[in-house]
């Protein structure tokens, strides 16, 4: 790991948000996505450097914990799946108008069918952990943090670029991503609609993604905003990112900026409260001004939750998916292995995670996403520089808007909102390794910067400069 871990984060990040995740490498299917394939590139050198000694990084930290006990039970429901098999439920499949839903699959077919996404789930897996452990234990300073940062809050501009085109032009974005050796796995780059507004997607699989990751992008691009303000160009990520998050025209996108807002504005000073408030009805009013009934849409969503379509059609899945889920309540029956073409489409990412990797693999994904939060707090706490602490409180209101959106749609069959969600997981503990090794009394700071931090005069220094004066 002594190549530059953060250039190998970003190059993740460029292939995972600019490149449309239907375009995969056709022998892999679904996990043959640029960004996954080198994620699984990430996770070879981790382990070859961890193994190797090459990895300053030995310790068990909760990062490591948390993979190491999700993996666990991956591993464990994808064994259970193939050893109690599966089967399709005539009554738990999605009542279509299309003719292939009335004819049963044999259970040759299903078989067949499941093995395979099941071999699928544990490569998008291994992608995700690699890029969780890259990102965690390969980014050295606070400035490798921040330069990730940099790149993801830049390309999630770009993607707001394009919804914020397509919006206004419904121009369809398919026909300009051509890519030798990638091929499409579906449609994509077209424009929906909802109440006359466009729905737009941009790279992302469909337009809640595209709001989600844009949301979940906006507390960084905020941070990236203040710490730079009187740059030029200083707060043009964010108003895009702000922008185009609301053109997905999708309450999941505005659930997941209203719950880092709050994230946000508990850990802000009181100044940077007072403004972001008082900011807050210009914005809303300049959106209004700018796209005539985009709010006025956005609010009737929210209005009319008990006579909407969409909600109760996700509500009525939940008694259809616990039955599925009493035939494996523990180890569940693999991941991926609810086709929605077998099965049915669920609209809960956590639903689908009790289903896929049964009650202890629900609990092992609450630890690894709750755990990520927590270490992004506790770096908000510990770190010493003042920015470092603010980036580091901007990274658990990211993180903690995208966990919530898990209620709303399945995300892990999204490969931008996954891959963004894993970055996330991996920058938290980044920020806690890098709080943990400024602590003077921390186990986890190198023998070096602990001999040196407790000199007269040096206590108060970061590990870089404690490095130099040693």
């Amino acid at each position: 790991m002594r190549l530059p871990a953060c250039g190998f984060v970003a190059l993740y990040a460029v292939l995972l948000l600019c490149i449309p995740s239907q375009l995969v490498f056709r022998p892999l299917g679904a996990p043959g996505t640029p960004a996954n394939m080198l994620g699984m590139c990430a996770l070879a050198w981790w382990l070859a450097a961890t193994i190797g000694g090459l990895n300053p990084v030995k310790r068990f930290t909760p990062t490591r914990i948390a993979v190491g006990l999700l993996a666990a039970t991956v591993l464990a429901s994808y064994a259970s799946g193939m050893v109690q098999g599966w089967y399709a439920p005539p009554d738990v499949r999605q009542a279509t108008d299309e003719f292939w839903t009335l004819v049963p699959p044999s259970v040759g077919e299903t078989t067949g069918v499941m093995i395979s996404a099941a071999d699928r789930g544990l490569l998008s897996f291994a992608g995700w952990m690699g890029i969780v452990l890259m990102t965690a234990e390969g980014l050295r300073s606070w400035r490798d943090v921040e330069l990730v940062v940099e790149w993801l809050v830049w390309l999630g501009a770009f993607v707001g670029a394009i919804g914020i085109l397509q919006f206004t032009t419904g121009l369809n974005i398919a026909s300009f991503f051509t890519i030798p050796g990638l091929s499409a796995n579906s449609d994509f780059g077209g424009v929906d609609s909802r109440s006359v507004l466009n729905r737009v997607s941009a790279t992302a699989v469909h337009p809640i993604e595209y709001g989600v990751v844009l949301g979940g992008l906006l507390p960084l691009a905020a941070h990236r905003m203040i710490h730079r303000w009187g740059r030029p160009l200083a707060a043009l990520p964010a108003l895009v990112i702000f922008v185009g998050c609301f053109m997905s025209v999708s309450r999941s996108a505005v659930l997941v900026v209203g719950v880092a807002f709050i994230v946000l504005l508990v850990g802000w000073p009181a100044r940077w409260r007072i403004n972001a408030l008082l900011t807050m009805p210009f914005a809303i009013v300049g959106l209004r001004l700018a796209i005539p009934g985009l709010v006025g849409t956005l609010i009737s969503l929210f209005k009319n939750l008990a006579n909407d379509p969409s909600i109760s059609g996700r509500t009525s899945d939940y008694g259809v998916v616990f039955g599925v889920m009493a035939d494996n309540p523990l180890l569940g029956r693999g991941l991926f292995t609810f086709v929605p073409r077998y099965y049915r489409i669920v609209d809960n990412q956590y639903l689908m995670f009790a289903v896929e990797l049964g009650v202890i693999g629900l609990v092992a994904v609450l630890l690894f996403l709750g755990g990520a939060f927590f270490q992004a707090v506790a770096a908000r706490r510990r770190a010493l520089q003042t920015s470092s602490q603010y980036l580091s409180l901007a990274v658990s209101a990211s993180l903690l808007g995208i966990m919530v959106s898990f209620v709303t749609f399945d995300a892990l069959a999204y490969p931008m909102a996954s891959g963004l969600t894993m970055t996330l997981v991996g920058l938290a503990g980044a920020c806690w390794r890098l709080s943990t090794v400024e602590d003077p009394d921390s186990p986890y700071r190198p023998h070096d910067l602990r001999t040196a931090g407790d000199r007269p005069g040096l206590r108060s220094m970061s590990p870089v400069h404690a490095r130099g004066v040693a």
